[in-house]
């Protein structure tokens, strides 16, 4: 059976918190001016969907050029960036949730291991203050932003606090490819019910395709059970299966052992399952419109619980398809 622990998690609720350090170019030269805004413009767009992430309210204020705040580097002509650069950041950060800040997000001094203590931004100590209460959370800092000259990825920030200090994880966003990583942490940080499960999927494991039909109660395992194996296993391969298949040049079994190393098992059909008709048929999956044959196979365990998938597709970009969910499929 499947059971579910932890609070509800709203999937529609902002994860991702814009920090003013994005904004700030004063010392920026024109050309490395336009290679930040297009950076910045890069991560918002996934983003950007009026729920993933949010603006504070004083973002408004930030002096981004000389003697120039953001709202007249995005409301006037003559605040500095080409028009191009600049309705498209404008159209970016309007379709971020507009936050007022309350009483937890006045920023307080942080620091990460043991570097200085720096006084926060105020979207960055917003981030903070929802981690602090269970959320996973990330803050967006470009690479360009010197302060805080924290490194992407999951931290571990030491806050400030009326009775002393306390100890937050959050996860810093600097560059596009650092955001799966945030995602599919999300998922054991919080951690994410079962029923918000395929909400994250899709930023978390973008080169995979997940058919209509999966469901997570296939499992024999209970899902806070089966949840790191599975993040993990989905994480491997959006990330080294395509690669890895390429690099060993049709040797499965090198295949195999690199997953290994790893810790994870995975394996094509074996030469019985494809002799088997009607168990080779339950390896077709159909996916919008068409069918994909998921004859790879991960599993948790050596009696049960396997995740399903297909050779890339090239017609989709190459992508893989994670077509079955299932305690055992017959062999």
């Amino acid at each position: 059976m499947l059971d579910v622990t932890g609070d509800a998690t709203a999937g529609d609720d902002y994860r991702v918190v814009v920090g003013e350090e994005c904004f700030d170019w004063r010392e920026l030269t024109e050309s490395d001016l336009q290679d930040a805004l297009d950076l910045l413009a890069e991560l918002l767009e996934p983003l950007a969907d009026g729920r993933k992430a949010a603006l504070m309210e004083p973002a408004y204020e930030t002096e981004c050029r000389p003697s120039v705040a953001l709202f007249d580097v995005l409301y006037s002509p003559d605040g500095g960036l080409p028009r191009d650069k600049r309705v498209r950041l404008q159209k970016l950060l309007g379709k971020c949730k507009r936050v007022e800040p309350d009483e937890a997000d006045v920023p307080q001094p942080v620091r990460v291991a043991d570097g200085p203590w720096r006084e926060p931004s105020w979207g960055t100590a917003h981030a903070l203050a929802r981690a602090a209460d269970g959320r996973a959370m990330s803050c967006l800092l470009a690479p360009y932003a010197k302060e805080p000259d924290w490194p992407s990825g999951w931290i571990t920030v030491t806050r400030t606090t009326e009775t002393g200090h306390d100890e937050v994880k959050a996860h810093v966003l600097r560059t596009p490819e650092d955001a799966p990583g945030f995602w599919r942490g999300l998922f054991t940080h919080e951690p994410v019910p079962a029923e918000h499960f395929f909400t994250f999927t899709e930023d978390a494991f973008p080169r995979l395709l997940f058919a209509d039909s999966l469901r997570l109660h296939h499992f024999k395992g209970s899902y806070t059970e089966v949840l790191p194996w599975l993040v993990k296993l989905l994480g491997a391969l959006n990330d080294h299966f395509t690669r890895t298949l390429a690099d060993c040049g049709g040797d499965l079994n090198q295949v195999m052992r690199r997953f290994d190393a790893l810790g994870l098992d995975i394996s094509p059909e074996s030469a019985n399952t494809k002799k088997n008709a009607k168990a080779w048929e339950q390896r077709n999956v159909d996916h919008d419109g068409d069918t994909y044959r998921c004859d790879w196979h991960g599993k948790r365990l050596y009696d049960r619980d396997r995740v399903h998938f297909s050779l890339p597709i090239p017609e989709r970009d190459g992508r893989i398809l994670v077509g079955i969910f299932v305690d055992h499929l017959a062999t």
